[in-house]
Formats: structure tokens, sequence, C-alpha cells
């Protein structure tokens, strides 16, 4: 290692607590790997090392790394308001911001709640559905439906939704949740998990659940994506008892699934629809609740009907003009289009691979596509713990140069790259996962082969 990456991993070792990372980990690993320069597809480390960004940086980036654009657009405002809150006054930049979302997103879906993070609009969208059912005078709808391994998010609401992920498996962080959970989906899953779901309803009794809060394409979940006919049938079922359809489109929205929005797949209109990452292309920590007008009607009124929630950050003026700018790029350069023509491409390049021992399957919708490994292609049994085989692969991805994050259980690979990567680009990264595979078969079949450094 150079002097600078010396200088860096050891105060790293020292001073950083880096997110979901064990801290004797970053002593055993020599520091995380430094990461001081990005561009398009690419990331650079301080040691020169070039690497594909396979997930987006953790799947914000859907337009990339070094967009100027969006550079000039955070100057512009800084230079006209660096900060205000948005308690008592209001930037054109928020303005316009809430005015495009509200356009863009379907249906009558017109009312935004801006919040700093994605975690924060999930906060918003669980407080608004229970206020609202509260206003109207049901008073007993408190519960949210989510689903087995779901994950929505680790503050404390959004950990009560969260279907027992990684947020809530230590009993000091358990609550008194109101968190209902609905089994598992199937990839492919449609009407019958939709019955699945209605019989937990009515167990619970209807007029106690409050909302149904769910990621359209189940990505958390080993990327189990419904078919057509699931989210059509579940908005028929909400409608029948009552009860409001959260989407949590943090990750498949902005263009990310070949659609500006997962629910417009299928012409579905949630009640609330949650936004971040893509928002903004990770240029700025930013997210949303969206909210039907005649939901936020609602809380028209005197001071009882107030929504009364807010953070110092909400709707920061700089993120929300950075935003205003990447949904504009996304429109101007189609790129849900161009995910929707990426998507398939690298999804028949990743079929072509299950030659391999430890492939075991791959689906997608657009550039959102997870990659499943097995030990034992006929039972679809694998490591135990899952996540051995996913550490193992992510590893051997790592050390030729592509970046991947293993997701629920732990064997299911997610392949999230921009939504512009070029063709030679998602070329190669279908390369290093063939020979990722390869080194993984042989890994873990006793070959001589050298684990990859963690």
């Amino acid at each position: 290692m150079n002097t600078e990456t010396v200088r860096l991993t050891q105060l790293a070792r020292d001073h950083l607590w880096m997110p979901f990372t064990q801290l004797n980990d970053l002593v055993q690993d020599n520091g995380p790997r430094v990461i001081c320069r990005a561009e398009g597809s690419y990331l650079y480390d301080t040691e020169g090392r070039a690497y594909l960004d396979g997930v987006s940086a953790l799947e914000a980036m859907v337009a990339g790394h070094g967009r100027k654009q969006l550079l000039d657009a955070a100057i512009r405002q800084y230079e006209q308001v660096a900060f205000i809150d948005l308690f008592r006054y209001a930037t054109p930049s928020q303005i316009e911001l809430a005015a495009k979302l509200a356009e863009i997103t379907p249906g009558s879906l017109s009312r935004v709640f801006f919040t700093p993070g994605g975690a924060e609009a999930v906060e918003v969208a669980i407080k608004v559905a229970r206020q609202y059912h509260y206003l109207r005078g049901d008073t007993d709808r408190i519960k949210v439906i989510t689903r087995q391994g779901a994950y929505h998010g680790t503050t404390f609401g959004a950990m009560a939704v969260d279907g027992n992920y990684h947020a809530t498996r230590n009993y000091i962080f358990q609550q008194e949740t109101f968190g209902r959970i609905a089994p598992p989906p199937r990839p492919g899953c449609g009407i019958d998990h939709v019955r699945e779901i209605e019989a937990l309803i009515l167990r619970e009794n209807p007029n106690t659940i409050s909302a149904i809060h769910l990621d359209p394409m189940n990505t958390a979940l080993w990327v189990a994506i419904p078919d057509d006919s699931f989210l059509p049938a579940l908005r028929q079922v909400c409608d029948q008892y009552g009860i409001l359809l959260i989407a949590d489109e943090i990750i498949t929205g902005f263009g990310r699934t070949g659609r500006m929005f997962a629910c417009d797949h299928t012409g579905t209109i949630p009640d609330i629809m949650t936004l971040s990452k893509g928002l903004s292309s990770g240029y700025f920590p930013i997210g949303a609740a969206v909210v039907k007008g005649e939901i936020a009607d609602v809380f028209t009124g005197d001071a009882e009907q107030m929504f009364r929630h807010g953070h110092t950050y909400s709707g920061h003026p700089v993120g929300c003009a950075i935003a205003l700018e990447n949904i504009r790029l996304i429109e101007a350069e189609n790129l849900a289009d161009c995910a929707a023509a990426s998507g398939k491409l690298l999804l028949e390049g990743l079929a072509q691979l299950d030659h391999h021992a430890v492939f075991g399957s791959v689906r997608g919708k657009g550039m959102l596509i997870g990659l499943e490994l097995v030990l034992d292609k006929l039972t679809g049994a694998t490591t135990d713990p899952p996540g051995a085989i996913g550490k193992a692969f992510r590893l051997f991805c790592r050390e030729r140069g592509l970046i991947l994050l293993p997701i629920h259980p732990g064997n299911v690979m997610l392949i999230a790259p921009p939504l512009n990567m070029p063709r030679h680009e998602i070329e190669k990264m279908i390369g290093i996962i063939d020979g990722a595979l390869t080194d993984t078969s042989a890994f873990f079949n006793k070959e001589r082969i050298t684990a990859p450094e963690r």
C-alpha cells in the first residue's frame, strides 16, 4: 500500500464506525478500500485500482458518477440559498421539485413531504397512514402489514415493519411492534401471494390494519419479482378493506426497473409512495413521501389535524435543486428506456452462465437483477449460513474489479448498475461474473484456490 492509503486505513481502523460492519473486520482487512475518485460506472481506490460499480453505490447512482449537470445545480443553489428550514419558509427548488414529483408519480399522488433520506420517508408514510385513519375516526387502525424478510430502514418505526431483517434480530431492539408479517414472496408470485396477505388481514381483523407496506419488486427479498397480477390484485384487496397501500420505491424508483416507477409496469396507483436514492442519484441525501391529494386533504383544518412531523434537513434546498436537475436528466436521456434495454442484455448474458456449479437462478426487471448462488443445483441447497457463499462470491468479484452486494438471505447477489452503463461495460461485467462463478465453484469444491482478502 502507498503512504496515503496506509494513513487513511489507519485512521479508518481507529475512528470510522461503518454501518453493518464488525469493528474487528476493519483491523483484519487492513481497513476499508478507500475510494478516491468516481466517473461513469467506475470507482477508483487510492491504490489506483478500478472497479465497475455493479450496485450503483447502494442503488442510488441511477445517472452514474461524475455528472457535471448535477454538480452545477448544487453550486447554483449554494450561491442562492445554501440552507433554510422548510418549517415556515420555502425556496423555489423545494417548490419546483414537489410539483415535478406530483407530475411524474401516478394518479392523484400530489402532496410531497420531504425527508433527509429513505428510512425517514418510511417513517412519514407510516405516521401519515395511522393519523389518516385516526382523523377519520378509525382509531383502531394502527397495524402495518409487511412481508417476512422485508427491509425498509433501520430507524425504530421502519424496523417495526421490516419483516425481521437485520435491524431487529437483537432482542434489545424489539418493541411492541405494530407490524404484522405476511409470508415471504416467491419469484413470480401473484394472486396466490395476495390471498396469503388477505388471510393475514382477516386473522388480524381488517378494522385494525392501517396500511400494507412493500417494495413492488421485493428487492431485499432475494429480488423475488412478482408477476403482473400481484400489485393490481393487492390494490383491490386494500380497497376492499379500507387499507392504504404504501409502495416503497426507494430502490425501484427513477427508471431502475425500466419504467419511471415500478408501479408503472401494472398501472397500479398506491396511496403513498416513498422515494430516495435515485431521487438525487445519490448526489445529496434526500427522500420524500408522496401522498394522494385526497388523503392529504384529511389533514386540513384545525391544529388537531396537523401532521406534526419534520426534520431540520427535510427538503434541503441544495438536495432539491440536485434532485430536480436529476429528474430532468433522467427524462432527457431516457434512462428508464436505457434500463429496460440494458437490463435485458445483462439478464440474457447472465442466463448463459448457468453451466457453473454454483449458479442457481437469475431474475430481474430492468437494471435490477438477482443472481442466486447454490451448492446443489437440483435441490437448491446452499451454504449454512447462506451468506458464506455470497461473501466469497462478492470478494472474488471485487478482486476481479467488480463491486456487488449480497442480499437476504445472503446467497443472492444484487446486480443494479447505473442505468446508462454502456454495452461494452455490461459485457465486461458479465465476463467478471463468469470468472467469479468459476472461482466460487472451485473454492467450495475444495480445489486449490486461494480465498480472496476480505
